[in-house]
């Protein structure tokens, strides 16, 4: 019995030494994927480049998120941030974007695009990202569909002031 214990330590502990050398490297270089030092040359790379050529990295591709539009029963009443919202302005909800944050709406099928500021809380509906008001949706061009996926890139404050996005209806 003693000599059977014996053969089955040796056993278990050339299979872990197996493991340990063998098996294990190959299960964290799996898991490890991109190393930090590529991520690092990637964005290294980046930059210098656009060091070359003295122009920014391309803009980012924004997200596609699911928009709706509100207005008639919410006109005049209070938003989440404490304004009365206003169908007629170009402004949107959001559930945890901050108040103020400015984003570029592009409807991917017309190509039209419009800037609005986030100053409420929603949508509600499950499985849409944005509510827009009234005027953001008629220059979108999405009143008769109601709902459309629309591609939507969060644009820095210092990009646009609020008369610019004022100015961008035509």
């Amino acid at each position: 019995m003693e000599l059977k214990m014996s053969k089955i330590k040796k056993l278990f502990a050339i299979g872990f030494c197996f493991w340990v050398l063998v098996i294990g490297p190959i299960i964290a270089e799996t898991v490890a994927g991109i190393g930090s030092d590529e991520i690092i040359q990637d964005n290294t790379a980046l930059v210098i480049d656009s060091l070359h050529t003295q122009e920014p990295p391309g803009e980012l591709p924004g997200e596609i998120w699911v928009a709706s539009y509100y207005a008639g029963a919410f006109h005049g009443r209070k938003t989440a941030s404490g304004e009365i919202f206003d169908k007629n302005a170009l402004t949107c909800a959001h559930k945890t974007l901050p108040f103020q944050t400015l984003l570029k709406v592009t409807n991917p099928k017309s190509g039209k695009s419009v800037i609005v500021r986030v100053n409420d809380r929603g949508p509600f509906h499950r499985g849409r990202d944005l509510d827009l008001s009234f005027a953001a949706a008629q220059e979108l061009g999405m009143i008769a569909p109601g709902v459309i996926k629309v591609e939507v890139q969060i644009l820095p404050e210092t990009q646009i002031s609020q008369e610019e996005i004022e100015n961008q209806r035509g």
